[in-house]
């Protein structure tokens, strides 16, 4: 697909599930969080070697909302900025570039709690949207891909509208066109045309903040 029309189905599809959550009469109990941690990133095999990028940290906020007890649906952005390189098959490991990685998503959390007064229990997340693939080096262009999030973790109350949010996340940017799709006006970085899928988890810890009573 073509990369603006893909940005602009992206972006859209973001707005419209921001749009959907604030219309709602439930905004008056939404939680906004925001959280930092450590992301890391398998290696991709590609046609002339292995493609690291590497485990650096991460930072990230969003916004949830209650849509029955114990559901929520929530939108959130991840952003990372790690170095890429590659692995060539003849021992050589040649250093690439920096590149922002971004998640936009839009997704549910379910919620372990036996009741509305809990103040600990544990929680699965789900969600799915957009992520950019920026390289800091303005040569090059951008490149968005589908991705898809699985996560759990726990919630913690230290008072009645602020707690601690702890989270372990699997990250699947969809068909991942490897360093290839990179290109400036002097050419590829690397010719490398092979589709690959890059795996990514991020482990996080921050704060949310209950809005209503």
């Amino acid at each position: 697909m073509n990369p603006v029309i893909y940005k602009n189905l992206s972006l859209y599809f973001f707005t419209l599930c921001t749009f959907l959550i604030f219309s709602s009469h439930t905004l008056a109990q939404a939680e906004i969080f925001g959280f930092g941690g450590y992301e890391v990133a398998s290696d991709v095999q590609v046609t002339q070697g292995q493609l690291n990028i590497y485990s650096n940290p991460n930072y990230g906020a969003g916004i949830s909302f209650e849509v029955q007890r114990g559901l929520q649906a929530e939108v959130f952005w991840i952003g990372q900025q790690t170095p890429m390189e590659l692995k060539r098959y003849n021992g050589l490991t040649e250093p690439l570039f920096d590149v922002g990685i971004h998640y936009f998503q839009a997704g549910v959390v379910y919620e372990f709690k036996q009741n509305s007064k809990q103040k600990a229990f544990p929680f699965t997340s789900f969600s799915l949207g957009a992520t950019l693939f920026s390289p800091v080096d303005s040569d090059f262009s951008e490149e968005w891909r589908f991705s898809i999030t699985f996560g759990g973790g726990g919630k913690f109350y230290l008072s009645d509208n602020v707690g601690l949010r702890l989270q372990a996340r699997l990250l699947l940017p969809l068909n991942f066109d490897s360093v290839g799709m990179w290109c400036g006006t002097g050419g590829c970085s690397v010719g490398v045309g092979s589709w690959a899928t890059l795996i990514q988890a991020d482990f996080t810890g921050g704060i949310f903040v209950k809005l209503g009573k």
